[in-house]
């Protein structure tokens, strides 16, 4: 087995160790208080609705993940045939995920903002699709060269998305307001999104370090495809996760100003 591959996946952990390093250093700086557990026990009562009126769009996420995936781990051995079709599959799935997160967004801010879901289109879609994508570049650029800039990147444009899809769709702005509404909230912003964020990354490389373990004989290949479903079904749910809590943080620091309390 080449090791190539491994030296990939310990390249592609190091963003998820520099979270989790900032992670711990937030427990001890961070002010008391500044955990998400509140507003993650509120965000499944909240999200009930939504998941009962988007389950199919869901489901259609998590195949093409998890075909897509499962391709990765096939390789050569599936059908030539329905090789395209997995693409395909991975393609719409990919496009479907950001409309979720926007139209969840806009669910859950439905009593203080109605209306915002009925202004999301094909435009507002695709700004938010470039938007997220070149915040996440940057951030992630700024991880593996500069690191910690990456994570004050991340921290300090972690509300882009609920900003985007509640103050009328316009990126600059939404870029803007995040910079704004973080200033002075680093280490509370790391304790709040730490956990839920370091377990996405994790979740989101199990499927590659799954198909390289059983590339190097460890195990049949087709004994990760369990692990490939399990961790594209988890990586949704939590990608839903992240962006309900942006919600509540954004909601408390422009309305109360500061973060969350748990006494």
């Amino acid at each position: 087995m080449n090791h190539t591959a491994y030296y990939l996946i310990l390249f592609q952990l190091l963003p998820v160790a520099l979270a989790l390093a900032n992670w711990l250093l937030s427990l001890f700086f961070a002010p008391k208080g500044s955990n998400s557990t509140t507003d993650l026990k509120q965000l499944w009562p909240d999200s009930q609705l939504f998941l009962k009126t988007q389950w199919p769009f869901l489901v259609v996420c998590m195949l093409g993940s998890n075909l897509s995936q499962a391709y990765l781990i096939s390789g050569e051995s599936i059908i030539p045939a329905f090789s395209l079709g997995l693409v395909i599959a991975s393609l719409v799935s990919s496009g479907i995920l950001p409309i979720l997160k926007l139209f969840y967004v806009s669910y859950l801010a439905a009593p203080k903002y109605p209306g915002r879901v009925a202004t999301i289109g094909i435009w507002s879609v695709l700004l938010y699709v470039m938007g997220d994508w070149f915040i996440s570049t940057l951030g992630t650029l700024g991880l593996v060269f500069l690191v910690a800039p990456g994570l004050f990147i991340l921290i300090r444009t972690c509300l882009f998305l609920p900003i985007y899809a509640l103050e009328g769709h316009h990126p600059i702005a939404a870029f803007e307001k995040s910079w704004s509404l973080t200033a002075g909230h680093y280490w509370q912003i790391s304790r709040y999104l730490g956990l839920p964020t370091i377990l996405f990354g994790i979740l989101n490389l199990s499927p590659q370090v799954a198909t390289v373990i059983a590339a190097s004989g460890h195990y049949p290949m087709q004994y990760s495809l369990p692990v490939v479903a399990a961790a594209g079904a988890s990586t949704l749910a939590l990608s839903l996760v992240i962006a309900g809590l942006t919600y509540k943080l954004y909601e408390r620091l422009s309305t109360v100003g500061d973060m969350p309390s748990d006494d």
